[in-house]
């Protein structure tokens, strides 16, 4: 038997302190930032709403493959 003490259980998580700054905006009108948090959000409380998710992450892809040819871009001009 150990004498040592025991960890104390994990806090469980905070609730929300009201709803996301994203909801209700149209998907095209999100941030970068707002979709990543989005899809994470979507992850912990809604992982079965495909359609939604789906949305999301080609939104998020288009972006960022979007920015990042256009990073290229940039650096072939130069």
């Amino acid at each position: 038997m150990s004498t040592e003490p025991r960890a104390a259980p994990p806090a469980p998580p905070a609730p929300p302190a009201g709803p996301p700054r994203w909801t209700g905006k149209p998907v095209r009108r999100l941030t970068t930032a707002e979709l990543a948090e989005a899809l994470e959000y979507l992850e912990r409380h809604r992982p079965d709403d495909d359609v939604l998710g789906r949305a999301l992450a080609g939104e998020f892809a288009r972006r960022t493959a979007a920015a990042e040819f256009a990073r290229r871009a940039a650096a072939a001009r130069r």
